[in-house]
């Protein structure tokens, strides 16, 4: 059979690579129907052998390695650069593909995302996932985190907008925070010693302010759900959780994993903003006011699509003790 699904993922990162997987071993996915192609910067695909010598069950440690093996299970690898791509190249590419999942970095430079969405759009796509990973932004707003998440309104609002009698539909999943990036030192919320060890836990805005957290795994699977099963869940936000818990939980949860008392320590929303006064050019400075601010973070896990849905997904301690917190 020919495929008449041909779904098309941009960037190859922990959530690209994630979405790849959770789409190839998910049990309604049949490469019959349905092919995959994955973005990769032109340099990344130059890399690769031309012979595919690496068996399905590599280490996904090596990036070259991972790629070759996704490549011999019948993933098609193209190159693209959404960064410096024009719009009308960027549309071109992806006239041939029903479905186009933007799996990018976060910190694209600003029109990037705006560029890759009208890309689409003209490009006649039947589906389309917009780099919209992470918290309420409509409840955030355009002003939310001095400005940081306009750009994703925008997104949005252009979904929103379309008047073309072929449509192009789309969802957004809301995952909350990656459960990854939650515990990145330069994040700053888990603070550690010079050699690695848990020394404390920080909370911004406030200790009660809660968050929800999800695996990049977690945010695959349900998203190869949405993608291969539940096809009549499109324009609108999806909401999914892997756990939803306030800043003073978390670091009783963290200090019960590691077996000790640790330090507290609160950065508030005003020392936050002075910061990223100071900074401009530091990102993380408006994403930690972002998450300070206390709005659009976190819902209810028993109202989540993955509970709804029956779908098991990793809690905080569970990922703290598979990743040896200490």
């Amino acid at each position: 059979m020919v495929p008449t699904r041909h779904i098309l993922i941009l960037g190859a990162g922990e959530l690209g690579t994630a979405i790849i997987n959770a789409l190839l071993n998910h049990p309604a996915y049949d490469a019959t129907t349905t092919s995959i192609t994955l973005v990769v910067r032109p340099e990344t695909l130059a890399s690769l052998p031309a012979v595919i010598t690496v068996p399905v069950e590599v280490d996904t440690g090596s990036k070259t390695a991972y790629l070759s093996s996704i490549r011999s299970r019948g993933v098609h690898l193209i190159s693209a650069d959404l960064v410096a791509d024009s719009l009308d190249t960027l549309t071109v590419l992806f006239e041939p593909y029903t479905t186009v999942i933007h799996a990018g970095a976060m910190s694209l430079p600003p029109g990037t995302q705006l560029k890759v969405t009208h890309a689409a759009i003209a490009a006649g796509v039947d589906e389309y996932v917009p780099w919209q990973w992470g918290v309420d932004y409509d409840l955030i707003g355009r002003s939310g985190g001095m400005g940081l998440f306009a750009e994703q309104n925008e997104v949005r609002g252009l979904l929103r907008s379309q008047t073309n009698e072929k449509k192009t539909k789309w969802w957004i999943v809301s995952c909350g925070v990656f459960m990854s990036f939650l515990f990145e030192e330069f994040w700053g919320v888990v603070m550690r010693h010079s050699d690695g060890k848990v020394n404390g836990v920080r909370a911004l805005g406030g200790w009660d302010h809660e968050l929800t957290v999800t695996t990049a795994e977690d945010i695959a699977r349900c998203n190869a759900e949405l993608v291969l099963v539940d096809t009549d869940i499109r324009d609108r936000v999806v909401f999914i959780a892997g756990e939803s818990m306030q800043y003073d939980q978390f670091a009783d949860l963290v200090e019960q994993i590691v077996g000790r008392k640790l330090k507290r320590e609160l950065w508030t929303t005003e020392w936050l903003r002075k910061q990223a006064e100071k900074d401009e050019r530091n990102k993380l400075w408006k994403y930690r006011v972002v998450f300070s601010e206390g709005v659009g973070l976190s819902w209810a896990k028993e109202k989540a699509y993955n509970h709804v849905k029956g779908i098991e997904m990793e809690g905080v301690e569970g990922w703290m003790k598979r990743i040896g917190l200490s």
